[in-house]
């Protein structure tokens, strides 16, 4: 073959080398969607627009705009409000207790049977805003945000845990709407004293006082659920099980210098606490083991012995190692009232350790320096609900299969944080608590702080998600 005709064919092939890359390139955005997943994209805003005059979204912004405040725990227009809702669709209610500013409401739809009846747990009572000027909107006003926000509704009380009973309010009304008997009752309480861990206001006087409007409650589900979110989407559905029992006490003394150092003894003996591995945290630490980078996470899934190995406990971060042995927390230092000073001694507490017994060895370290001590509260013993019964299994089928947002469900723990679970736990009843919502860690955060709010399209979502949960305890065989 001559010279000039074999540089002709070597540039009409990188010519049309050349072409076929350009036409690659232009072509690669349409084959690209079909080579990997669709990302999840959602305009909120627009979302929260088209919601904004539902029944779940009114519902939810008139109680926002009673202010609930614990304290002073003046609650009456709200529970009177949640009342008036429950007698307008015909399901009988009663509203007991011996405070009149803090009532309690009980609703009951009655089913076939009182016999393994769901209880729905709500408080209305809210903590305080506090600093005003830290809000974006006013805390008890219902109010949407603005710009990048405008998909939020803001309210004290948004989160804990008012849209949750609004879910619970629209699950029970969607059957008695539809005509449908329930095989079993669903029972409505919303007491008044959550916030300020007083229970004689609240589920106790119920239990203690009126037991028969509980009658036949197996099962109930409560706030303190913790779905783990990942991006904009839930990757996981925590139903809280166990809580770690608390004995927090004031500590007193005229001068801050014995304090100091009884602070001090009490982190000695927190450093000296032995650690275990309870069977009901060892499943938690195992559930969210897959959506954990660091090494103690994913140690959990293997057998979950080897974060007990000498290696991994010498740097464990402490929220896993407040999770494998009894804590104590000592608080700073500050001004008693009436003068004087004061700190907080906190002892958290796994299943297995007696309450009465750890209170009463607090309160004898603290005499045998002639220090003072004031109760700030005392829970019952640790209990961890089985994840078993009929509350469980709904949980797991409509979570699971949820239509918005499908996935995996297991048990998680509260640590340092206080519901009125235990309490019902104590004498028996499966307790779970639950969140229907999408709520991301940063929104999350601002329960108790300022601009506490939800997002209105995971607030909508959620609302189905627990008519979908409850229509299912209700009806299964």
């Amino acid at each position: 073959m001559s010279e000039p005709g074999q540089k002709v064919r070597r540039r009409l092939l990188l010519y049309g080398l050349a072409a076929a890359l350009a036409a690659g390139v232009l072509l690669l955005p349409r084959f690209l969607p079909r080579l990997t997943p669709a990302l999840k994209t959602r305009n909120l805003i627009a979302e929260a627009d088209a919601v904004m005059k539902t029944e779940a979204v009114e519902r939810l912004q008139e109680l926002l705009r009673i202010d609930s405040s614990n304290p002073p725990g003046d609650t009456r227009a709200a529970i009177l409000g949640l009342a008036r809702l429950f007698d307008c669709e015909g399901i009988p209610g009663e509203i007991v207790g011996d405070d009149p500013t803090r009532p309690i409401l009980v609703a009951r739809l009655r089913g076939l049977t009182e016999d393994g009846a769901l209880l729905l747990l709500n408080h209305v009572d809210v903590v305080p805003p506090e600093d005003l000027s830290k809000w974006d909107r006013p805390p008890f006003s219902g109010e949407r945000g603005s710009g990048r926000a405008g998909h939020y509704l803001y309210g004290r009380g948004a989160l804990d845990m008012k849209a949750q009973i609004i879910a619970g309010f629209l699950a029970m009304a969607d059957l008695k709407r539809r005509g449908v008997v329930p095989r079993r009752d669903i029972v409505f309480v919303a007491e008044s004293a959550e916030e300020s861990f007083e229970l004689q206001y609240g589920i106790g006087w119920v239990l203690e006082r009126r037991p028969d409007l509980l009658a036949g409650v197996t099962d109930a589900v409560n706030e303190g659920g913790v779905n783990e979110v990942l991006g904009s989407g839930i990757v996981r559905y925590g139903i809280e099980v166990l809580q770690k029992a608390i004995v927090s006490v004031w500590i007193d003394a005229p001068t801050p210098g014995p304090l100091e150092a009884f602070r001090k003894f009490l982190e000695e003996k927190d450093r000296s606490s032995p650690l275990h591995l309870d069977p009901t945290v060892k499943e938690f630490l195992r559930f969210i083991a897959p959506t954990r980078s660091d090494v103690w996470g994913r140690s959990m899934l293997g057998s979950g012995e080897s974060i007990l190995g000498p290696k991994l406990l010498r740097e464990i971060p402490e929220v896993y190692r407040s999770l494998l042995r009894d804590a104590i927390y000592a608080g700073s230092i500050g001004p008693a009232p009436g003068g004087g000073f004061t700190f907080r001694a906190v002892r958290m507490l796994l299943p297995g350790s007696p309450v009465k017994a750890n209170h009463d060895e607090l309160l004898g370290w603290a005499k045998e320096r002639g220090l003072r001590t004031r109760e700030h509260l005392v829970t019952y013993d640790a209990v961890a609900s089985p994840a078993t019964g009929r509350a469980w299994d709904a949980l797991t089928a409509v979570f699971g299969l949820d239509a918005f947002e499908p996935a995996p469900v297991g048990i998680y723990i509260l640590n340092g944080a206080f519901t009125s679970s235990p309490f019902l736990r104590a004498r028996g009843r499966r307790v779970f608590g639950i969140s229907p919502f999408n709520i991301n860690f940063y929104d999350a955060s601002k329960i108790h702080n300022a601009n506490e709010r939800i997002s209105l399209p995971h607030y909508v979502e959620g609302v189905e998600r627990f008519r979908a949960f409850v229509a299912e305890y209700a009806l299964a065989p």
